[in-house]
């Protein structure tokens, strides 16, 4: 497997969570995947609303995944840092979940895969103010509003 994590962003903190599950997920991925002979790439896009930008998955007949998240910068600066985490990883596995119902790949189990991804991603270190560390919220059930509240 070759996964990898990509952002464009006009605002908000999108790039920067983009590139926490970055870290977190691409050489842990790699690593424990590399045996499944398909290429994901995730896109976050945070633009303005004006571009009409939507979300997508596709598939192509070279064993390449693409899942292009797209959010309005209108509605993610409006967000603290922590409840665009929230969303974004909401977004992300919901994505995922639906582009690995629909295309099964060899040596791939999609249960274990999905819950490596929340293991690594929860396991990211957030500096706190005082100095103390905390973990990121990425893929919780219920918003963790005590974690970097900064817009």
């Amino acid at each position: 497997m070759d996964f990898s994590i990509v952002s464009d962003t006009a605002g908000a903190r999108v790039g920067e969570l983009a590139s926490e599950l970055r870290k977190a997920l691409e050489s842990n991925i790699n690593s424990k995947y590399g045996h499944v002979d398909v290429s994901i790439g995730i896109a976050f896009r945070c633009l303005p609303e004006s571009y009409g930008r939507k979300s997508f998955i596709r598939f192509t007949k070279d064993n390449y995944l693409t899942i292009d998240i797209a959010v309005t910068v209108e509605e993610y600066e409006e967000m603290y840092k922590a409840e665009q985490r929230y969303h974004l990883g909401n977004l992300f596995l919901e994505y995922l979940n639906t582009a690995l119902q629909k295309h099964n790949f060899e040596g791939l189990e999609k249960e274990m895969f999905i819950n490596d991804i929340k293991m690594w991603a929860r396991e990211i270190p957030l500096r706190m103010d005082n100095g103390s560390t905390k973990f990121c919220n990425w893929f919780k059930e219920e918003m963790d509003w005590t974690v970097d509240l900064d817009k």
